[in-house]
């Protein structure tokens, strides 16, 4: 019928020429080989739905066109016993290619190219002149001490492929460096820096001084979402590359950026659950967290009304995926608003074939109907603690077939306060399953070192594009930091209790509120100096120590520096004053 329309359609438009093209099929004309592998999967799961074959076999069809072809077959019926035909057919199986990921924009382009095509800044080429016979003092050492990570990380190449094309080609520096810094240094917004005499902030992002912020915030309306995405995506290859991902354990969830403005439904803003469970307006980026390293993924902008079941695979195919082999997955955490039996069919049978799926279960009408029985008979139940009691019973969805274990975790007491999760891995115990899920609070606790350290709650303004450039500095803070204790190690990348020190108490530390000058030596290099020494052993001496042995690797050089390398020293001012009692 498709085909018939448009006859009709080409013949009212163009007459008797509509002859010559007459013989194209039509939009929704299948061949007789797709429709044989449609009837032949259907016949294997009666219970797919059209949307669940089109997703596993990657079918470039609607789901009209596939209910088609089921319905001329008379294959509606769910209840029917599954055949599997194609299993006496001699298969032409295509080999599988192995998985290539997107190689970062670190290797593209070289630094002598960048260099020799490139200026550094005018002010800040004045300024290191003037260092190296004037020291200059300063209070906030962290921005200078990360400026080598960050730019191992890549942002300059990457700005220059992927970046908008009116901000390319001049000078090294960029915005997104000035950000950064000014995330890492601890001021919360753009705007404070106009308000303090320290220039940490602009020497490390190689300015010398600072624009306007309103220049600021012209130069980003430069950006779209497609070179945001790809400066993301571009951030998380070169991440994988330093080993600062893994991507074996990964975990989902949502965070809600409340919008304190009027008229929030004239502009358009969606309304998501806070964390009282209050529907507000917003904007919610989804974030993606690797367990196994603790650090980021990826993080992108959502409007408050999205919801994870719309999105996630969606998310996965776009940020995750083409960096991260779906096939090395082991083990994917979710909470309970992922509850949906499609998500679960695309991440087990679809995508991440060799990984586990450990979910807490929103009581929906489904799993209410599958816990029900279990609710009602007050035998087995076994004690997990003092409090709470838990049983575990075995089921398969309905609609794809898929074997789960859920995990029913109610008070002993009252019976009330009652918890479900459930997990894929249906080998492994109760006991386990409830262990692992508490992985879950390192993404927990991840997104409140996001708001508290890196300030993700600190974005103003309702342009989405200006709010994803804001969440790829987040990131690309996050990282350094990240590439920084995984240098420095220790107690303070690995500490008893499990947890690394966050940027937060590192700025107590190290990074600010510091009496500190900056000087350049005869070779060029940048020379830092704490002035307020007390005693030895403490972590000056092993920040030195690093940045000596990452000048060894080469690796201690900012591009936008004219690769010049920094340098920690440390020395008390007022030790000449110590006398002997």
């Amino acid at each position: 019928m498709p085909t018939y329309y448009r006859l009709v359609a080409d013949y009212k438009l163009y007459g008797q020429w509509a002859v010559i093209p007459a013989l194209s099929p039509g939009k929704q004309s299948l061949s007789a080989k797709l429709q044989l592998a449609i009837i032949l999967e259907k016949l294997k799961h009666p219970k797919w739905s059209p949307e669940t074959i089109i997703k596993t076999h990657r079918l470039n069809v609607s789901r009209f066109a596939v209910f088609r072809v089921i319905k001329r077959w008379a294959l509606e019926n769910k209840d029917r016993i599954p055949i599997a035909l194609d299993e006496y057919l001699d298969k032409e199986t295509p080999p599988s290619k192995p998985f290539q990921p997107l190689k970062s924009a670190y290797h593209l382009l070289s630094e002598k190219s960048i260099l020799d095509t490139r200026r550094i800044n005018r002010h800040f080429e004045l300024i290191c002149n003037k260092m190296k016979t004037h020291p200059f003092h300063i209070c906030d050492p962290g921005p200078l001490l990360l400026a080598p990570f960050v730019n191992d990380l890549g942002v300059i190449q990457a700005f220059e492929t992927h970046g908008p094309i009116k901000l390319r080609g001049k000078e090294i520096s960029n915005l997104a460096l000035l950000n950064v810094f000014r995330i890492l240094a601890g001021y919360r917004r753009i705007s404070h820096l106009s308000n303090n005499r320290d220039r940490t902030v602009a020497l490390s992002s190689g300015i010398g001084m600072f624009g306007s912020t309103s220049k600021y915030y012209e130069d980003t309306i430069a950006f779209e979402f497609d070179q945001l995405h790809r400066l993301r995506c571009d951030l998380v290859a070169r991440a994988k590359e330093l080993g600062l991902i893994e991507g074996l354990q990964i975990d989902f969830d949502f965070h809600l950026k409340e919008f304190y403005g009027n008229h929030s439904k004239e502009k358009q803003i969606g309304k998501g659950p806070d964390k009282a469970g209050n529907m507000v307006p917003g904007f919610r980026p989804h974030v993606a967290w690797d367990l196994a390293t603790n650090a980021i993924i990826n993080i992108a902008y959502f409007q408050g009304g999205t919801r994870s079941p719309r999105i996630i695979q969606q998310f996965c195919e776009q940020n995750i995926f083409p960096i991260l082999d779906p096939l090395t997955v082991q083990e994917l955490y979710m909470d309970s608003e992922y509850t949906k039996e499609g998500d679960f069919h695309y991440f087990k049978e679809v995508s991440c074939r060799n990984g586990q799926i450990y979910i807490c279960l929103r009581k929906n009408k489904q799993i209410l109907k599958f816990i029900q029985p279990a609710l009602d008979d007050n035998k087995e139940w076994q004690p997990y603690d003092q409090e709470d009691e838990f049983r575990a019973i075995q089921v398969k969805l309905p609609k794809t077939g898929l074997a789960m274990k859920i995990i029913i975790l109610r008070d002993q007491e009252k019976k009330e306060n009652i918890r479900c999760f459930g997990t894929t891995n249906v080998q492994l115990s109760s006991k386990d399953i409830l262990r692992k899920y508490r992985f879950r609070w390192i993404i927990e606790n991840g997104i409140k070192d996001l708001v508290a350290s890196y300030y993700l709650d600190e974005i103003f303004g309702l342009d989405p594009e200006k709010v994803e450039f804001e969440f790829y500095c987040v990131m690309v803070a996050r990282l350094a930091y990240e590439y920084f204790l995984k240098e420095l190690g220790g107690k303070y990348y690995n500490s008893v209790n499990g947890n690394k020190i966050t940027l937060q108490k590192m700025r107590n530390l190290l990074f600010e509120k510091r009496n500190c000058t900056i000087e350049q030596d005869h070779a060029g290099n940048l020379i830092l100096t704490l002035l307020d020494r007390q005693k030895k052993g403490t972590i000056e001496d092993h920040v030195s120590k690093m940045l000596l042995s990452l000048k060894e690797k080469g690796k201690n050089k900012v591009l936008w520096w004219n690769n010049r390398s920094i340098f920690l020293c440390a020395k008390n001012q007022y030790q000449f004053l110590q006398t002997v009692q």
